[in-house]
């Protein structure tokens, strides 16, 4: 008799776990049959610090809002900041918009693109449309226009490339500068 009911306990409390089971799966699929986009991840007001090899900041992503779609390898940005370190080279980036895929390997940055140079007597400003970071390589591209200001130096070039881990910084084409001396 105790066994008979063991099993009676056993039996009803498989039944009631497929039951649940099912009707998770089933709640899931009318979700996704009723909109095949939706946000499965989001986030307000965040940080990501990325580490590198010595287990030193690589860099830091922040941002007011991060969505992910369930029909995507990105996730969306609002208004990120984020922080370029390698060595002694630091930038800190902004922008209005951005998206990070899913590996966490490249992040573009769209609308009003600022590049601030840190720690330094004579800082570099940078500002375009767009810009594609490769985090683990600390290259930031541009194809757009690109403003480079420095001081009394202004320069505009049609695209760039910075290479954090080495400073270095390639215009691509058509570049043209202005020098205004200081009164």
């Amino acid at each position: 008799m105790k066994r008979l009911f063991t099993i009676s306990v056993i039996i009803a409390a498989l039944i009631f776990w497929i039951s649940q089971t099912w009707e998770d799966t089933r709640a899931i699929k009318a979700m996704e049959s009723a909109d095949p986009h939706y946000v499965d991840i989001f986030m307000r007001d965040f940080t990501i610090t990325a580490m590198n090899k010595d287990g030193l900041p690589a860099y830091i992503v922040k941002a007011k809002l991060l969505e992910h779609y369930n029909d995507n390898d990105f996730a969306s940005l609002s208004d990120p900041v984020l922080e370029l370190k390698q060595g002694d080279q630091h930038w800190l980036i902004s922008a209005e918009t951005g998206e990070i895929d899913d590996d966490n390997q490249r992040i573009m940055l769209r609308n009003r693109v600022v590049l601030q140079q840190q720690d330094t007597a004579q800082p570099i400003r940078l500002e375009t449309e767009q810009l594609e970071i490769d985090t683990h390589q600390q290259i930031a591209k541009s194809t757009q226009t690109v403003s480079i200001i420095q001081q009394e130096f202004n320069l505009q070039s049609e695209g760039m490339i910075l290479d954090n881990a080495s400073g270095q910084l390639e215009l691509l084409n058509n570049v043209e500068g202005r020098y205004v001396q200081a009164q």
